[in-house]
């Protein structure tokens, strides 16, 4: 199964046009990155971060409200 994931976002940027993913002149900045504002354009790409996310056990779900939240999450009553 995880291949097959891998291979669906391989199919996403085996079609990118000529991305920059590092500015000329600039200090590198991943949100300045051509490339990664590219590929965060397909839902495939999203749906692949969010599955690695779900996967890893960094973050749970709360059927009582549900939401999700890191594992080392704590809530400050401020």
């Amino acid at each position: 199964m995880a291949k097959y994931k891998r291979i669906k976002i391989l199919d996403v940027v085996r079609f990118m046009p000529p991305k920059r993913h590092s500015i000329p002149g600039q200090d590198f900045n991943i949100m300045s990155s051509e490339v990664m504002r590219w590929m965060l354009r397909s839902p495939i790409v999203w749906n692949y971060i969010w599955n690695n996310i779900k996967q890893s056990g960094a973050i749970v779900y709360d059927q009582d409200s549900g939401t999700w939240r890191g594992i080392d999450y704590e809530q400050n009553d401020d």
